[in-house]
């Protein structure tokens, strides 16, 4: 039999069919839930985090650690908080939590296959960002990595980005790279393997779900970033997408400062992209010309030795 602990999300867990002994709903502090069930007997209980006083200090975690079997407690996190990145889920897999998720699919899913670490092991990995070798060539790879691609100004080709870079990292580097879009279906065009579409609710145990591979690429459409380890931003400078991107933001170019912005299918000069650069107040991390996608480029082996995900081309 199962417990429940709700609050804002008891509508996803009241959906599930399982068998339940107790309910819990309002908030509550750590202490509250280990004074309640350090003497009670359950299969499992199910956490909308909601629920927890203090839900986003890792504190409040550590303490349930310490008085409540972890190994049959699952989390139920929304995908929209700050606790739903990878650095926040990193601690958790510190203190033993391997069974979270961010919909009832998520907690079916675990409560028929209870997670180990080695299923959780690939988020952990990613706060450690240390250097490992690659035994297929003689590069060297980074653990695991999520990288998001992002438009900013409309269809400036993050999918085609993404789809021209996992093919090239395996067909010419023997790396292993998965895929995710973000609320579209652009991706079963290509009809490629890992290749996934999904939506902002399952992104989570997509990723989780996800093994073995040396890359995650995500095209993030209008999703928090925060599930990515970087990010990596798309304009394509024709004067008619310049001019809509700021109608909508005019302050778009102020929060690009500091990060990576890439010109893609760029037809500009240097003089023009220099003075692009300068009208802006940003810097380019990278410029890309039209690419043909049916073949190998020299122009994204040099966009993925720049980001550090090939060591030499």
């Amino acid at each position: 039999m199962n417990v429940l602990v709700v609050n804002n999300q008891e509508s996803i867990i009241s959906s599930l069919n399982v068998e339940i002994i107790k309910t819990l709903r309002g908030v509550f502090s750590a202490d509250e839930l280990i004074s309640s069930f350090t003497n009670f007997f359950f299969a499992r209980m199910i956490i909308d985090v909601t629920a927890l006083e203090n839900s986003d200090d890792v504190v409040t975690y550590q303490k349930l650690s310490i008085g409540l079997p972890i190994d049959k407690i699952i989390l139920l996190i929304p995908p929209d908080s700050s606790m739903a990145n990878n650095f926040f889920l990193s601690k958790l897999i510190s203190m033993g939590y391997y069974n979270f998720t961010t919909n009832a699919e998520g907690i079916q899913y675990l409560l028929n296959t209870p997670n180990t670490y080695k299923d959780v092991a690939h988020l952990h990995q990613i706060a450690q960002s240390s250097i490992v070798p690659n035994t297929n060539n003689n590069d060297f790879v980074s653990n695991l990595r999520i990288l998001g691609v992002k438009n900013v100004t409309d269809g400036a080709g993050a999918s085609s980005l993404i789809y021209m870079m996992k093919k090239q990292l395996e067909e010419k580097y023997n790396l292993s790279v998965l895929a995710i879009e973000v609320n579209k279906r652009d991706f079963s065009f290509f009809r490629e393997k890992n290749m996934i579409s999904t939506d902002k609710s399952s992104i989570a145990t997509e990723l989780l779900k996800a093994k073995n591979f040396n890359y995650i690429f995500v095209d993030l459409n209008d999703y928090d970033e925060n599930i990515c380890d970087e990010i990596i931003y798309l304009i394509e400078p024709s004067v008619i997408k310049l001019n809509k991107l700021m109608t909508r933001d005019r302050t778009v170019f102020s929060k690009l400062k500091n990060k990576k912005v890439i010109v893609n299918r760029s037809v500009l000069n240097d003089d023009d992209l220099k003075e692009f650069s300068e009208e802006a107040n940003i810097n380019l991390f990278f410029v890309l010309p039209s690419i043909n996608d049916r073949e190998a480029s020299e122009h994204i082996d040099k966009l993925l030795l720049k980001l550090g995900l090939i060591k030499n081309i």
